[in-house]
């Protein structure tokens, strides 16, 4: 589960929102008085709901979106697209107004996208894939975690830093200007990172996706 999909979402809406000043486009309210939604006009098949040009969508409340669908928000046939650590109870489940800290993402076809809690992504997806899915989320933190306060790691002399991960060599090279690249197995690295942990993030992830080993492979 890519875990980069909540934020992009969150960032579509938050500009579009901005787009649109902050308010439904049918009653005019706006937040707090009312939850804000993005509604696509159309749907694409294969396309995320980020992926669409701001004149394809509308913001609306959570009672014109309803009202635009025509339809009681179904209660089926949706699908978890990703999950995120909000890092506090700073988010709110769109179903059930809950406050909460684990997002789960979901989508419908008929109805567009929401984010939930992990229990409401599981009656919503008729399954345990949100508490699945907030389990494999926690492991997966857990074990990024470790690795950066890994005493594995070794220290150069530069400031760099070596750690084998998954039989892959990794080499985090301090830049000139502050900023960080990560190297596998000799391979020199192109982008750059603000700070350390940041650096240590993005590599743990790459190995840990299989697209390191992809490359390296090529």
């Amino acid at each position: 589960m890519k875990l980069y999909r909540q934020r992009e979402w969150k960032a579509y809406c938050a500009d579009q929102i901005k787009l649109h000043g902050g308010k439904c486009v049918h009653c005019l309210r706006g937040s707090p008085e009312a939850v804000l939604q993005v509604h696509h006009r159309i749907y694409v098949k294969g396309r995320m709901p980020w992926e669409y040009p701001y004149e394809e969508c509308d913001v609306l409340c959570r009672g014109c979106h309803a009202k635009e669908h025509g339809i009681i928000m179904p209660s089926k046939d949706w699908e978890l697209i990703a999950h995120d650590d909000l890092g506090d109870l700073n988010g709110q489940c769109e179903r059930c107004e809950q406050p909460l800290r684990y997002a789960h993402m979901v989508t419908h076809p008929n109805w567009g996208t929401m984010i939930v809690g992990e229990k409401c992504a599981d009656k919503l997806t008729e399954s345990t894939v949100g508490t699945e899915g907030h389990a494999a989320f926690l492991n997966y933190l857990t074990r990024r975690k470790t690795f950066v306060d890994s005493p594995k790691w070794s220290v150069a002399p530069n400031g760099g830093r070596f750690i084998e991960r998954a039989g892959i060599m990794i080499e985090i090279v301090p830049a000139d200007d502050g900023k960080f690249r990560f190297n596998l197995d000799n391979v020199r690295g192109k982008v750059d990172h603000g700070t350390l942990l940041e650096v240590q993030i993005s590599v743990f992830d790459y190995v840990e996706s299989g697209k390191a080993s992809e490359y390296l492979a090529e």
